[in-house]
């Protein structure tokens, strides 16, 4: 199963869109309000019309997905007329069961038809959740069966991407941990023992991250730095990773480094579509993995860029990429312009003073600082 595609038509942000993906990593990169989330919002769209509530339509509006599944490529979503309320913001309502635009060589259909077709189409739509509050767990439960799953995927897409329900990890957790001794539990055993084999490099370098264990009381315990601890006091960090395995919005940075190899090693065949601020993501990312979303424009046309920004500095990728402007620290020019007039008074005394005020604000093997300091040695000596 593979997503080729995604196409939108007057639908909040877009006028037109056209977006074309790779078969493992896909980082959807711009500035802010460049249409990034309502990307990933119009993919759940095309698999649950019903949410349409959460954009503005034009006439004309139609959303699908082409994906590859096994051999042949399917088309599924909403073509022409599938909604009403036009431009009313917050009150669009779901009409019909239109289907996309018919072509040779797809087949065509709305995810009302996907299972009457066996066509197992259902990506998991994973916000950027982060916290996890204590649960006390009674015992195992019963696995849900594959068609339900997948008709809660599709079903509670939108929900999951605005984080509104979070992923059950400590359920999920019990239920392996008891599952796997089972003699019917091979996928699960395989499964479980892949993660535990891996689980090292979750997270960040020389943590010692790992499981240890599930006791008579049903709580999970962890290790961390040689030190034993419950699900719930793991770092905020740790139970994004843990809720979900590429939450990378907020991150540490050292994880933000590492996160894309970790998920092609946990997950060697499976294709991701993340958007992202990281811009130490954007530098992990191999070429033709990073989708770059120019300033807002209503109309796009995206591929996957052929490059890197591997040796890009975080500023670079901030201003070229992400549009952030103005990154330099105020305080720190105002200082270094105050310097300079003092140079030029040869005030030794303020320049001095100056300089005790950089060193509090900027980094200690700043050059600036010592090319200062220098001379106030220079304007000493003239003095003499």
């Amino acid at each position: 199963m593979e997503i080729k595609s995604l196409h939108v038509r007057s639908s909040g942000l877009f006028d037109s869109l056209d977006i074309k993906f790779n078969n493992r990593f896909n980082f959807i990169v711009g500035p802010n309000a460049s249409g990034k989330t309502s990307i990933i919002k119009s993919m759940a769209l095309a698999l649950n019309p019903s949410s349409a509530q959460e954009f503005r339509f034009r006439e004309e509006s139609e959303i699908w997905i082409d994906f590859l599944y096994d051999v042949q490529l399917y088309r599924v979503g909403v073509g022409k007329d599938w909604v009403d309320k036009y431009d009313n913001y917050r009150s669009a309502q779901h009409k019909s069961w239109s289907q996309p635009r018919q072509e040779e060589g797809i087949v065509s259909l709305t995810s009302n038809d996907l299972e009457k077709k066996e066509v197992y189409f259902s990506p998991l739509f994973i916000g950027a959740f982060r916290k996890i509050s204590y649960k006390r767990i009674n015992g195992m439960t019963r696995d849900e069966l594959p068609e339900k799953k997948r008709e809660q995927y599709r079903s509670k897409s939108t929900t999951l991407i605005n984080g509104n329900e979070l992923p059950d990890v400590k359920q999920w957790l019990i239920n392996r941990y008891f599952q796997i001794e089972k003699d019917w539990a091979v996928y699960e055993k395989a499964n479980w023992e892949w993660l535990l084999s891996n689980f090292g490099i979750i997270g960040p370098n020389d943590s010692g991250f790992n499981f240890v264990s599930i006791k008579r009381d049903l709580e999970p315990i962890f290790v961390i730095k040689n030190k034993e601890c419950y699900l719930e006091e793991l770092s905020a960090g740790y139970q994004a990773i843990l809720s979900i395995i590429f939450c990378i919005a907020h991150m540490h940075p050292e994880w933000q480094l590492t996160i894309r190899d970790s998920l092609e090693i946990l997950f060697p065949n499976i294709q991701f579509i993340i958007t992202t601020h990281s811009p130490h993501i954007i530098a992990s990312a191999k070429a033709g993995e990073l989708l770059i979303i120019p300033e807002h424009s209503g109309t796009l046309n995206l591929e996957p860029a052929n490059r890197t920004f591997s040796g890009w500095n975080t500023d670079q990728i901030l201003e070229e990429i992400m549009g952030v402007k103005n990154l330099e620290n105020k305080e720190y020019n105002s200082l270094i312009n105050k310097a300079l007039n003092d140079i030029e008074e040869k005030d030794i005394n303020a320049l001095q003073e100056t300089i005790s005020k950089l060193k509090e604000v900027s980094h200690s093997s700043d050059t600036v600082v010592s090319a200062l300091e220098i001379k106030v040695a220079e304007l000493k000596l003239g003095k003499q």
